[in-house]
């Protein structure tokens, strides 16, 4: 398994345009600097009023395909895990 570490920052306009139809992934650059493709379906959970936003942890499997995604606590006590995964 390997995990990338991205922050997603989209509107709500942005989330929107999604559900028109008009995109159906979501491109993030990577802490490390890779570009990661999501479905936007793996994001749903995590849609607020105002979009979403915050920093997540990607896991995939060794062949690069998506297992899962989890968001990051903002004020973690062990220190900013963004600089350790990737």
């Amino acid at each position: 398994m390997k995990q990338i570490a991205i922050s997603l920052h989209l509107t709500s306009r942005q989330i929107e345009e999604y559900y028109r139809g008009k995109a159906r992934h979501v491109v993030a650059e990577a802490v490390d600097g890779r570009i990661v493709q999501l479905p936007i379906n793996v994001l749903h959970s995590f849609i607020s009023e105002d979009g979403i936003i915050g920093d997540f942890v990607v896991t995939t499997d060794d062949g690069h395909k998506f297992v899962s995604i989890e968001r990051l606590k903002p004020n973690s006590q062990s220190g900013n895990l963004l600089d350790q995964v990737g």
